[in-house]
């Protein structure tokens, strides 16, 4: 009787027992659940190597632009891509001691101040008496390209050549510089990335002055017609020439870069399908090409081809290694040398503290180039900037009024 009454009583029922099991079961699978969504939270949030850190983006050149599905026509064959060794990296590849110190000067800035992120999706009067082919006046629009007598046909489309009357791309399609009053210091920008994506190209091309030359780049759609609208609008225009970085294949400037693996035909080959993108350029730019700049073997083939057809090479600044200015000097080419990047990051303050470093160049030395990406963010700090300009005894100029070049130089 005992014993029933120990088993049944009301702490040791049938009912209580079998609650208290369902009871330690709910315990549990509440644990588990707990767990698992835990380690599905660390996982998602800690696949976010920047969760929860300041973010400042460098804007150091273009972002690299995705190589277009097909860059192709029925008349312009692209050459093969030939594979390239991936080269090591080099102390070279890095910032200039400006450019860190203005690194160093945007890890101080509120996360706040920092402009949101946006998605870029890149004179000369003519030599002698002949001056037909420029513009009257330094103000209005630019004359019409092409030239018929500075283009001929190539393998993939137009390639610039030089008149037979010796006139010269760099000069006849260069925007004229006004004439300044003595002791003007002379300062000129460079835009960089045009073509790319629609609505920044659009917005440089309105607001930027025409002073300010702008370089585009060769993957963009319809670059033609935006080659008529820029000098419509007053600006001198550039093509930008992919090159070789350091960290290549991972650092990727685009399909027919020019690079330190390939042959001088090869990269001939490749420059050729790369000049053919447009015409009215007086002009290139490197884009990139820290490591290709730094190869004389590299370097040499292709400026003395750039130099035969007429046309200014301008040194990004990239690379304070750079063999441009060194190559052009020992062929009587006409070249323009970056003084330093205006946005290495994409915020007013640093953009600002970037032209001050320029207008400080340009006093001491009387002249200075500025190299800018079409981030909107930029255009507009470069619009403001210039409208100051005329009070501090500085000017605006092409950046062809710039480019220096041996005496001895057609």
């Amino acid at each position: 009787m005992n014993v029933n009454i120990a088993a049944n009583g009301p702490g040791n029922s049938p009912t209580r027992s079998r609650w208290g099991r369902f009871g330690v079961l709910r315990i549990v699978v509440g644990i588990v659940a707990l767990v698992y969504v835990g380690l599905f939270a660390w996982i998602m949030l800690g696949d976010n190597r920047f969760g929860g850190q300041p973010l400042v983006r460098l804007a150091l050149a273009p972002e690299p632009i995705p190589a277009p599905a097909d860059l192709r026509t029925e008349t312009t064959p692209p050459p093969p891509a030939p594979a390239a060794t991936e080269p090591a990296p080099d102390p070279a590849g890095m910032l200039s001691a400006d450019e860190q110190a203005l690194l160093d000067a945007a890890k101080g800035l509120d996360r706040k101040s920092v402009a949101d992120e946006v998605t870029i999706t890149g004179a000369n009067s003519v030599d002698g008496t002949d001056t037909s082919t420029q513009p009257a006046a330094v103000s209005g629009p630019l004359s019409d390209v092409p030239d018929a007598a500075l283009v001929a046909p190539g393998k993939f489309g137009k390639l610039p050549i030089i008149a037979q009357d010796g006139r010269r791309a760099w000069k006849v399609y260069a925007r004229p510089a006004a004439t300044l009053p003595a002791g003007t210091k002379r300062v000129a920008l460079v835009v960089s990335g045009m073509g790319i994506s629609e609505s920044a190209t659009a917005h440089a091309i309105e607001v930027l002055p025409p002073e300010v030359t702008l370089s585009f780049a060769p993957y963009g759609s319809n670059l033609q017609g935006w080659i008529r609208r820029a000098r419509k609008a007053g600006h001198e225009v550039l093509l930008e020439l992919p090159m070789e970085p350091f960290g290549y294949p991972q650092n990727d400037p685009g399909p027919y870069t020019l690079l330190t693996s390939l042959s001088a035909e090869e990269n001939i080959t490749r420059l050729e399908w790369l000049l053919s993108r447009f015409t009215g350029y007086a002009g290139v730019m490197n884009y990139q090409g820290a490591r290709f700049t730094t190869s004389q073997s590299a370097m040499t083939p292709v400026m003395k081809s750039l130099n035969d057809r007429g046309l200014l090479f301008v040194d990004n600044g990239g690379s304070a290694r750079s063999l441009a200015p060194h190559t052009a000097a020992g062929i009587n080419m006409p070249i323009a040398a970056a003084s330093r990047i205006i946005d290495p990051v994409q915020n007013p303050d640093v953009i600002g503290l970037s032209m001050s470093t320029l207008e400080r160049t340009a006093t001491q030395t009387g002249s200075a180039i500025g190299i800018a990406s079409a981030f909107p963010i930029t255009v507009d700090e470069l619009v403001d900037w210039a409208k100051t300009l005329p009070r501090k005894n500085l000017a605006l100029v092409p950046v062809t009024a710039l480019a220096e070049v041996s005496a001895s130089a057609p």
